[in-house]
C-alpha cells in the first residue's frame, strides 16, 4: 500500500465490500449453512421515513407532526407521524462507506436491494455534499470522524453518518457496512484481478506523493494495485485526460460491476479462505454472516440487475467547496430507486441545504 495516507482518500467505492464480499463466500458456505441462512428483520428505526421539524398545512394524508426528540447536533428531529407508512416487501437498504487511516469517509453510498423484482440500486453521494449540521465544515464526509469523538468510537461514527445521510434521502438506511481502505487491493488480488475496458491511457506522476499511475487504454486484466489506480484516477499528466469527480464515480461503478461478475464465477470458490480473511479483518457491519449469505443467495439465484446512480448536486464555493443537493432531482431519484416505502416520500421528508 502507499506510504502516504492521503493517496487513499478518494480511490474506491465501498459497495465493493458489501454484498460483494458476502457473495465471495456464498459458494461453499451455502452448502454448510443453508439451514441457518435467513433474511434480516427490518429494524424499528427504519419503519418510518425521516420527518424533520417543518411547517406546512396539515391535510388528510399529511397530518401535523408531534416532535419527540431533537438531536443535539440539530441534524434531525424524531417525530411521531401517525401516517401509516408501509414498507415494501423484501426491500432492504444499506449505508455503505469506506474510510482510511485518518477516518476520512470519501466513499459514501446508499444501496437498496429489491428482492421481489430482482433489482439492486446504488446511489453514490459526493463526499463534499453539504448537510444541515452545526459545525464549521458541513461536508458529509466529516460525519464519521465527528461522531467518533468523545469516546463514542466506531458505533458513534456510524450513527452520526446515518443521521446525516438520512437528511439527504428521506429515511434512515436499515443496515450499514463499513470498510477499511486497506482491504481494496487484497480483495481484488484474492479473486485474481478484474477485467475492465480502460477508456484511455491513464497516466499521472506525482513524486511528492510517490504516486505513479500508468494503465494503457483497452480491455485488460487489472491487479489490485492497478484497480486501485483505476478507481483513484482523477488528474492526468495530459490535461486533456483530467476527469470530473462524477466521471471518476462512473469508473468506480464499472469496477463494482466487474468485481461482482468475478465473484459469481465458479473459480471464486477456490479463493474463499482469503475472502473470508479480508471480510473478517477489514469489514464492520450490523448484518450477521448468515444474513449476508441470504443476500448472496438471492443474487446468485435471482438474476439481479444492478443500477448505479450519482446523487444529483451542484458545486458552489462558500468559504469551503460544497456540493449542494438538487432538490427535485434528488427526490425523484430516491423515490424511483431506493425508497423502501410503498408511497413516495414527500419533500417534507428531506432536509436539504439551500
Amino acid at each position: 500500500m502507499f506510504k502516504n495516507s492521503r493517496l487513499r482518500k478518494k480511490f474506491f467505492k465501498a459497495f465493493l465490500f458489501t454484498l460483494i464480499i458476502g457473495l465471495g463466500i456464498v459458494g461453499a458456505a451455502l452448502v454448510v449453512l443453508r439451514n441457518a441462512i435467513s433474511p434480516p428483520s427490518i429494524p424499528v428505526h427504519a419503519e418510518q421515513p425521516f420527518i424533520p421539524e417543518v411547517t406546512f398545512r396539515p391535510s388528510p394524508d399529511r397530518p401535523a407532526f408531534e416532535v419527540v426528540d431533537a438531536h443535539p447536533d440539530d441534524a434531525y428531529i424524531e417525530v411521531n407521524a401517525p401516517v401509516g407508512w408501509t414498507r415494501k416487501e423484501n426491500f432492504f437498504t444499506l449505508l455503505v462507506f469506506g474510510y482510511d487511516e485518518g477516518l476520512n469517509t470519501d466513499t459514501i453510498m446508499v444501496a437498496a436491494f429489491d428482492v421481489a423484482n430482482g433489482e439492486a440500486y446504488i446511489i453514490s453521494i459526493p463526499r463534499d455534499t453539504r448537510v444541515p449540521v452545526q459545525r464549521n465544515v458541513q461536508r458529509i464526509n466529516s460525519a464519521f470522524p465527528v461522531g467518533r469523538q468523545g469516546g463514542r468510537g466506531h458505533a458513534g461514527g456510524v450513527a452520526q453518518l446515518k443521521r446525516e445521510v438520512q437528511t439527504l434521502i428521506g429515511f434512515m438506511p436499515d443496515f450499514y457496512v463499513s470498510v477499511e481502505e486497506s482491504a481494496f487491493e487484497r480483495l481484488i488480488d484474492a479473486v485474481g484481478g478484474v477485467t475492465l475496458n480502460v477508456p484511455f491511457h491513464m497516466h499521472y506522476i506525482d513524486p511528492i506523493q510517490n504516486l505513479y499511475i500508468n494503465i494503457p487504454a483497452g480491455e485488460q486484466r487489472l491487479s489490485g494495485r492497478q484497480a486501485l489506480h483505476f478507481a483513484r484516477y482523477r488528474y492526468g499528466s495530459n490535461p486533456a485526460r483530467t476527469i470530473s469527480d462524477y466521471r471518476r464515480m462512473q469508473h468506480q461503478q464499472q469496477l463494482i460491476a466487474a468485481l461482482m461478475d468475478e465473484l459469481l464465477t465458479p473459480r471464486t470458490i477456490l479463493r474463499i479462505p482469503e475472502l473470508i480473511n479480508t471480510y473478517r479483518d477489514h469489514v464492520n457491519t450490523d448484518l450477521t454472516l448468515t444474513q449476508l449469505l441470504w443476500f448472496g443467495e438471492q443474487f446468485v439465484t435471482g438474476n439481479v440487475t444492478l443500477n448505479a446512480y450519482n446523487f444529483p448536486t451542484t458545486s458552489i464555493l462558500d468559504r469551503h467547496w460544497y456540493e449542494i443537493p438538487n432538490r427535485q432531482e434528488a427526490i425523484e431519484l430516491v423515490n424511483r430507486t431506493i425508497n423502501p416505502f410503498t408511497r413516495d416520500l414527500w419533500p417534507e421528508n428531506f432536509q436539504f441545504v439551500r
